[in-house]
């Protein structure tokens, strides 16, 4: 009877132990280490450090309004006083411990937003974190003027000659770094941001382009957000910057993808599934057409018809680019990989991933980290760019104007199966011109090569019509002129223009 006794307290024991464990309660108190605080466009992210699990509630208050934290059986190591609230809706944050062992966290707010919460488990770079996100809503005036946010460009007018607009997506960022250097000093999410600029850059330097940043700042943007926000600036081409990482330090090189096949096919149908609740459009720049009020057959015929051209410039586009960068640095693949990627899912803007070489390959991580070749990189993915828009500009450019009024760009990459004569046909120049111009003693030209377009800057632009917005010395650069003779050819004295003068844009 005594033995039956003690069984039944050890079974009863043994039960209790595994209900504690079933339902997620921790037996070792954890311990709130650091906290940590990025700024986005749309919200704020907060990720608390743990030692480690833990479980915990989130709920809203109102009056003023708060959001509280409570996190069950954790102390508190970290100080909130390091914090930078700046243009975020966080006027302070407090805690206190509740119910002997429990730890609450309020946030207090100057404005309602949405908050949105999870954990992750850890990883080689942090243990057991918290992520709380804090969405802005309509309305809410919580972000500074001086703020990383992408801008949203309304459609131009039928009349107006508009820039090609290229979508740069620096990879990863905020409480995502990405790809690590084995010493660990090497994240992608800063290499990936530097080239983005470094391309931003180059690309507002060529005249009839316009670059826009999908991330300007160390935060992380969703990638369903990023091939959105591409359209909501009426890109015409999509680029995500990467770096690459590889179990062993062997793997080196550069590595562009396009959309593959069977994403493409997931992709179009989840279109049609979500038409009559989503905002999809199709047509890009000027002719978009909305699946909401269209027969399933027919949106998904129309969809897959917009996918299919969008993956094949992307092909063409990739193809362009990496003709560039060949002889820049080491092509890993050279051809256009496929493959199955969220953030190119775009149907109506030809899109790509660019893996810029391995942090886990020395001589790539070293490349990688200095400014020099991440200029470099930069340049030639822009001339890739331009190759492949001077082939093929959109018909409302100014790039497809200049096409047509026989203005040439200044430069050309090389690429496969090109030959000297045919360049100089291309650009409408003599074969010996061509030479004279790029110091040539024959005929033989390599793939990447740069070659000099002579006579490119010979023609003049007439005249500009100023839009919102412009500055005479933006014009000045968009051209290629300098600002003293641009003044010189329309009479100014000082730098002051109208939206809808007309300026005379003087030959070079």
């Amino acid at each position: 009877m005594d033995m039956n006794r003690k069984s039944k307290r050890q079974v009863a024991s043994v039960l209790l132990l595994l209900s504690l464990l079933l339902s997620g309660g921790s037996l070792m108190a954890a311990e709130l280490e650091d906290v940590r605080m990025w700024r986005a466009p749309d919200h704020t992210r907060l990720v608390f450090d743990l030692s480690g699990p833990i479980t915990y509630s989130l709920f809203t208050l109102d009056n003023p309004n708060r959001v509280v934290i409570d996190i069950q059986n954790t102390t508190q190591k970290a100080r909130f006083d390091g914090l930078d609230f700046t243009a975020s809706p966080i006027q302070a944050i407090r805690s206190g411990i509740r119910d002997g062992s429990g730890l609450r966290v309020v946030l207090d707010l100057n404005a309602p937003t949405k908050p949105s919460s999870f954990t992750l488990e850890p990883n080689s770079e942090h243990n057991d974190r918290l992520v709380v996100d804090l969405y802005d809503l309509a309305g809410s005036a919580t972000i500074s003027s001086s703020s990383p946010v992408a801008k949203v460009t309304p459609a131009p007018s039928s009349q107006e000659k508009r820039d090609i607009v290229i979508a740069i997506s620096a990879g990863h960022g905020g409480e995502d770094p990405g790809s690590i250097s084995p010493n660990g000093r090497l994240k992608e999410k800063n290499v990936t941001l530097a080239i983005s600029k470094a391309l931003q850059s180059q690309i507002n330097a060529m005249p009839g382009y316009r670059a826009i940043m999908i991330r300007e700042g160390d935060y992380y943007v969703e990638l369903k957000r990023r091939p959105q926000i591409a359209r909501d600036n009426r890109a015409d081409l999509f680029i995500a910057i990467h770096a690459d990482w590889y179990r062993n330090s062997r793997a080196k090189g550069v590595t562009l993808y396009a959309l593959s096949g069977d994403r493409a096919d997931r992709e179009n149908t989840r279109r049609v599934v979500e038409k009559e609740n989503s905002s999809d459009l199709l047509g890009g720049v000027g002719g978009d057409i909305a699946l909401g009020g269209l027969d399933d057959d027919v949106a998904l015929t129309l969809v897959s018809l917009q996918m299919a051209w969008s993956m094949e410039q992307s092909l063409v586009a990739g193809t362009r680019i990496l003709e560039s960068l060949d002889g820049v640095a080491y092509l890993r693949k050279d051809k256009v990989q496929q493959a199955s990627l969220q953030v190119l899912n775009s149907p109506d803007i030809p899109s790509m991933l660019i893996e810029t070489g391995y942090l886990t390959n020395p001589d790539d991580a070293k490349k990688l980290n200095s400014s020099s070749f991440q200029n470099q990189m930069a340049s030639a993915i822009a001339r890739g760019v331009k190759n492949y828009f001077y082939d093929s500009p959109p018909e409302d450019t100014l790039v497809a104007w200049q096409k047509a009024n026989g203005i040439v760009p200044s430069n050309y990459t090389v690429k496969r199966g090109d030959n000297l004569s045919e360049i100089a046909d291309k650009f409408g120049v003599s074969l010996s011109s061509l030479k004279s111009a790029n110091r040539l003693n024959s005929n033989t030209i390599r793939i990447g090569q740069e070659l000099t377009i002579p006579g490119s800057q010979a023609s003049a632009i007439s005249e500009h019509k100023i839009r919102r917005g412009e500055t005479l010395s933006e014009i000045a650069v968009r051209y290629s002129i300098s600002l003293s003779s641009l003044r010189a050819a329309n009479d100014l004295s000082n730098d002051r223009i109208m939206v809808g003068q007309v300026l005379k844009i003087p030959s070079i």
